[in-house]
């Protein structure tokens, strides 16, 4: 769990957050879409998309930069197919090696 003591997104990184709402305006596009935006939540896309995608939790681990597997086990439930996924591999393995013989 993350623990954050500000409640406002731009008092974690208000520089950043000040240029993207300038570069927002410059293109005449609404500046407060930025409203609520925390780096954290392009973190829980990133992870939970790859997940989508099928991703090994290892490799999403290691991409998104978490310590432990534990903290990545969370976007496992996005990738449902994952379990048949494995033991269709081991099956389609199998039958291989079997018509080989």
């Amino acid at each position: 769990m993350f623990v954050c003591r500000q409640t406002q997104a731009d008092k974690f990184f208000p520089k950043a957050v000040e240029q993207a709402q300038r570069t927002l305006r410059a293109a005449g596009k609404d500046a407060s879409r930025l409203d609520g935006f925390t780096w954290h939540g392009n973190r829980h896309t990133f992870a939970s998309r790859l997940a989508m995608a099928g991703t090994h939790l290892l490799t999403i681990k290691t991409l998104g930069g978490w310590k432990t597997l534990a903290m990545v086990e969370r976007y496992a439930h996005l990738a449902p197919n994952h379990l048949h996924e494995a033991v269709e591999r081991l099956t389609a393995t199998g039958a291989t090696e079997l018509a080989r013989n």
